[in-house]
């Protein structure tokens, strides 16, 4: 008798699995590493942003994070402003080039997200895709909550 995997379980193994597939198809995807992918897509959904905001939302020390960004810059995807009141601040922000990147890598992760569910029978699309939204509003709600109280929310309560 087989026993089915619990919850959590199934959701780490699809998180790590599509996380990996989607590693190996941004390698190839003109030459984005993973962590300049991780900065490009957060500049691009959190707009400008200081080094140290980008650092705390990707999670990643700022010297990693501050390579990263030099190696964008470099390539003339990221733009650093000097900030408004505090000149010793800057602002990144993603360059015209960083956008077009940013709709390439997109486009990229959008077809294998479709050839995923090509693999699925036609008639459990409507259903996973209502499961992955309320997924997902789930987990946005953690976030907040976690984020919000400084704590994990992984803690028993």
């Amino acid at each position: 008798m087989t026993v089915s995997p619990s919850t959590g379980v199934l959701l780490r193994d699809v998180a790590r699995l599509y996380t990996s597939l989607q590693r190996l198809c941004v390698s190839c995807c003109e030459g984005t590493t993973v962590t300049q992918c991780t900065v490009l897509t957060e500049l691009s959904r959190g707009g400008p942003m200081t080094l140290a905001q980008l650092s705390r939302r990707i999670g990643l020390d700022k010297s990693w994070t501050s390579r990263a960004v030099e190696q964008l810059a470099q390539e003339g995807l990221v733009e650093k402003v000097p900030g408004g009141e505090d000149r010793r601040t800057v602002q990144l922000s993603l360059s015209g080039a960083g956008v077009a990147r940013m709709q390439a890598l997109n486009q990229t992760l959008n077809r294998l997200s479709e050839q995923a569910f090509e693999r699925i029978p036609a008639e459990h699309h409507a259903s996973i895709r209502n499961g992955l939204a309320l997924l997902q509003q789930s987990l946005s709600e953690l976030t907040k909550e976690a984020a919000g109280e400084g704590r994990s929310s992984c803690t028993p309560e």
